[in-house]
């Protein structure tokens, strides 16, 4: 593509903006690092005085430290002691004896001189108590001087000095100036350490008094030693040695002292006062002249007096060395400049005709819907950077929104929920295809038409004018609508209109969407009916039974007759339900279902409360005698036998029967009264109904606290464990025990095993008594074998029951074996008696818990056997021991040839399974020779011995003498 006739001019300006962009940028960064540098060599510079300052401070302290040692040291050396000692007390100037002092006096003095040759301008002077300076040293420019004060003939004071040339001469001569200033500085008591001005400057000095002590007595003052240091030229000039700076002393009083001579007119003190007043910050007293920047800070003298130390700095030496880096960056940014400005003019060239003609090559690519062939930006071409991404942002818009109304397209199309879209004239655009699956019309049967075609009849027209209000107030209607398909099928709909407009507000489309509410509403429909029925038996429930019985009694007070409710509770049914299954047990539910709604009229109300528990509302009867007419035909129903899974069951019921007004005046009373009837017909032997009497309320009241004392009966010990023995009949020995539960309830004395099982089973109280049955039967094991081999009696294996409900509990077998376990016994002491409705529940499982408890050393037996439903193939299988034969069978084998068969086939069923046999309730002799000629093994009941208390049956067992049977006869033992 060829360039365009307006990219030169373009080019030219771009050119022209970037080389003005340079000079500007140039200019202003000249102008900063000038500033930059300047400010940097001025902090530079103050940091140099910030230095010698400190560099100032830190030497004077290092000699004030210097001179107060040596001060200390002079004051307690032995022999000045003794010499100055010598001196104050015995030395007068009118009685003055040379022969005895001076020569103390010149050796102190000679030893002064050596040591003050330790620094320079160093001055040792020392005074008696009296304040007369005794001997002097110090070192100055000319070398050691030394001296010492006697006196003449006159008294008169006269000072002699050490010969420079010849140590050992001494001459006359006059006291140094600042001997004297020293002397008189002592005798004033100076402080430890101080500064004052001397002659020559700046003088630091430390004294020391000198103390003499005796052995007895006080302390005494004999003197003072004063040590002092001129801080001269040479100390400034070794201070800023190595610095650019000059350095002096400036005094209040004009006088100036180091190479600052010609600058001192220049320091304005009163100017400098307030910052003088801060001196402890090292940059407080900056000042700066035409010509100079200046340091001025305070020294506190003695005397109240102030030295002022000077550090000077010429300008010159700075602004040379910030022109000097100046020109080195405008060297540098010249050089840069050169450098720019033909790489700017390359990079103008190449950064924009490629870039435009990249630039225009794309807009025609995406014109043309070619969104992927988009060019770059050209190497370099910042400036179009924007642009190519404003184009591409473009691109990826259009093709993300041609997505996206593919997508929706897709979206619709598959949609489960119907969806239409019309024009602002309600006409119809577009559909998708569940529109055409819920309605059967399809799109070209549909487009142009208005949805009215859609319309059942079954919503006025005040229906559609709230719905297009709606849609003109708010832009939206929601709301269930029946439509008609095209089939002429009315359906039910969840319809959500909405109004579509464009910018400038007016509604150019109408989009609805449909949901198909005809399987919602059935289960709504579903939802209903299983709230107010038995899932099972589709019979009402409690709630729905409720409400009719609470408008049957109404109806009853207005028109005068009764209302009959029939409280049907079937018998026996758990034991079909725990043997068969509960399959088994549902189908038998609806079997009775079936027979209760033909025993009564249609008008009349079946439901099931639960379980097997049904309840029958008769409407409208004239007299109660009409309830037991329907109870009688409810019963009979029953009568016929139910052939479920092939098996033939039979089931009878116990009904109670309450009537309206007599026997309560509203739901809860009626079937409060009916339930505790129908509890009197179970106790009259079941296969009955009983009217409600007011006397079974006190029944009922019996049962309720039979039930309340049962709970806790554990905790409060009274239960107790009889034990009946188990014979061999052959033999006559005793091969084992049972163990049966009694209850000492209170001081009601006992309770019936028969009254209070079964309520322990309905309350779920057996699972705590059968623990403890267990527990208490291996505890008294336990308790035999200690006692009974001293006795001569033999411990025998002793047999507990099981409930079917302990047994269906999740941790069964492990509770089971940690009670057993907490016991010593050996194995096989402990017999399970399990009932058939037990092991047949479910046998595969039942199966495995059994042998598990075999192997743990468990005996196990079937109890009842007989009276339930067991399945051989499966029985065969268990690892029992024995089977027990029912008492109800043993009790008249004497008498009924049935029993009689039915005794003789068990025994011969538990020989061929390899069990032992038992059979329950032997009361006479008569049975027990029947069973020893049917090969039956052992026996139990009133025969040998009731039920009897642990201690009692002790007595038993050793009092017991065995008689053997043969043949049927009972025979003496050889």
């Amino acid at each position: 593509m060829s360039a365009p006739n307006w990219l030169p001019s373009i080019k030219a300006k771009l050119l022209a903006l970037l080389l003005l962009s340079i000079f500007l940028v140039l200019t202003v960064v000249g102008t900063l690092l000038s500033v930059g540098v300047e400010r940097f060599h001025r902090e530079e510079t103050r940091e140099v005085f910030a230095t010698a300052q400190r560099a100032l401070s830190a030497e004077i302290r290092a000699r004030q430290t210097f001179l107060l040692q040596m001060a200390g040291r002079l004051a307690a050396d032995e022999a000045l002691v003794a010499s100055l000692n010598l001196v104050s007390r015995y030395s007068d100037p009118l009685h003055y004896d040379p022969l005895v002092f001076d020569g103390e006096k010149k050796r102190l003095a000679g030893d002064l001189a050596r040591l003050s040759s330790a620094t320079d301008h160093l001055s040792l002077v020392v005074v008696d108590s009296r304040g007369q300076w005794v001997a002097f040293g110090r070192v100055e420019k000319n070398g050691q001087e030394a001296g010492f004060l006697a006196f003449d003939n006159a008294g008169a004071p006269l000072a002699w000095q050490q010969d420079s040339l010849s140590p050992n001469q001494w001459h006359a001569g006059r006291t140094p100036v600042e001997v004297e200033f020293l002397a008189g500085l002592a005798r004033n008591a100076p402080p430890t350490q101080a500064m004052v001005r001397s002659p020559d400057g700046l003088m630091l000095l430390a004294s020391a008094p000198v103390i003499r002590h005796f052995p007895r007595g006080e302390p005494l003052t004999v003197g003072r030693v004063v040590v002092a240091q001129t801080l001269g030229q040479g100390f400034l000039e070794q201070v800023t040695r190595y610095t650019p700076l000059h350095f002096g002393l400036l005094f209040a009083q004009g006088q100036v002292v180091g190479d600052i001579q010609a600058l001192a007119s220049e320091v304005d003190l009163s100017r400098a006062a307030p910052l003088l007043k801060n001196a402890g910050n090292p940059l407080s007293g900056w000042q700066e002249t035409p010509r100079h920047f200046l340091m001025l800070f305070s020294l506190p003298l003695l005397g109240n007096e102030q030295a002022y130390p000077l550090l000077v700095l010429e300008k010159e030496g700075v602004n040379k060395q910030v022109r000097e880096t100046l020109g080195v960056l405008l060297l540098v940014l010249l050089l840069a400049g050169a450098l720019v400005v033909p790489l700017s003019q390359a990079l103008a060239n190449r950064g924009i005709s490629r870039p435009v003609l990249n630039l225009l090559a794309s807009v025609e690519r995406v014109k043309t819907g070619q969104y992927d062939g988009i060019a770059g930006q050209a190497p370099g071409s910042v400036e179009f950077a924007s642009l190519f991404d404003s184009l591409q942002d473009m691109a990826h818009t259009i093709r993300s929104r041609e997505d996206q109304l593919r997508l929706w397209a897709s979206v619709l199309e598959q949609s489960r929920e119907a969806v239409f879209v019309t024009d602002a004239e309600n006409r119809i655009l577009l559909v998708n295809r569940a529109f055409v699956a819920v309605t059967g019309y399809t799109l070209e049967e549909a487009r142009g038409r208005t949805p009215r075609f859609l319309q059942s009849g079954r919503h006025d027209q005040a229906f559609y004018a709230n719905l297009w209000r709606s849609l003109k107030e708010t832009g939206h209607w929601q709301g269930e609508i029946w439509d008609r398909a095209k089939d002429g099928r009315i359906h039910p709909q969840w319809a959500a209109i909405s109004a579509v407009a464009d910018a400038a507000g007016t509604v150019s489309n109408y989009i609805a969407i449909y949901s198909d509410l005809t399987e919602h509403k059935a289960a709504q429909d579903r939802i209903q009916f299983l709230a107010q029925h038995d899932p099972l038996t589709g019979l009402p429930n409690r709630m729905l039974l409720q409400d009719r019985l609470t408008v049957a009694i109404a109806a009853a007070a207005r028109e005068g007759h009764e209302v009959g409710v029939l409280f049907i509770d079937l018998d026996r049914f758990k034991t079909i339900n725990d043997s068969l299954g509960h399959s088994v047990g549902d189908e038998l539910i609806k079997g009775v279902t079936k027979r209760l709604q033909d025993a009564v009229r249609e008008s009349d109300t079946v439901s099931r409360l639960g379980g097997d528990e049904f309840i029958v509302v008769l409407h409208r009867i004239r007299r109660s005698e009409d309830a037991a007419h329907v109870a009688d035909a409810v019963l009979a129903q029953l009568t016929a036998p139910f052939n479920i899974a092939g098996k033939e069951l039979r089931v009878t019921a116990s009904i109670g029967i309450s009537v309206f007004p007599a026997d309560g005046e509203d739901e809860e009373g009626l079937i409060k009264n009916a339930d505790t009837a129908m509890f009197h017909a179970k106790e009259r032997g079941r296969n009955n109904y009983q009217f409600f009497r007011p006397e079974m309320n006190a029944r009922a009241g019996e049962r309720l606290a039979l039930e309340n004392s049962l709970r806790g009966a554990v905790q409060r010990k009274e239960f107790v464990l009889f034990y009946q023995p188990q014979v061999e009949i052959r033999s006559g020995r005793l091969v084992g025990a049972e163990a049966l539960i009694r209850w000492r309830r209170g001081d009601s004395g006992f309770v019936s095993p028969a009254d209070f099982i079964p309520l322990a089973e309905e309350t779920g109280t057996i699972l705590e008594i059968g623990d403890w049955v267990l527990a208490e039967a291996c505890r008294q094991q336990v308790q035999w074998d200690q006692q009974w081999p001293a006795m001569g009696l033999k411990p025998v294996p002793v047999a507990v029951n099981l409930s079917s409900l302990q047994f269906r509990q999740k941790h069964f077998k492990e509770n089971l074996l940690d009670i057993v376990g907490d016991y010593p016994l050996p194995a096989g002491r402990i017999e399970l008696e399990l009932t058939e409705s037990i092991v047949m529940e479910e046998p595969e499982q039942v199966g495995a818990v059994l042998a598990e408890l075999k192997q743990a050393g468990l005996r196990l037996s079937i109890d009842d056997f007989g009276t339930g439903y067991s399945s051989l193939s499966y029985l065969k299988r268990f690892p029992l021991d024995k089977l027990k034969i029912d008492a109800s069978f043993v009790r008249d084998i004497v008498n009924d040839s049935a029993d009689l068969a039915i005794v003789h086939a068990v025994v011969s069923l538990g020989h061929s399974l390899g069990l032992k046999v038992v059979a329950e309730g032997v009361e006479h002799e008569a049975e027990l020779l029947i069973l020893n000629a049917m090969g039956c093994d052992i026996a139990q009941g009133y025969h040998f011995c009731r039920p009897v208390p642990a201690e009692e049956f002790q007595a038993w067992v050793a009092a017991y003498v065995p008689v053997p049977l043969r043949g049927g006869v009972p025979m003496p033992e050889s």
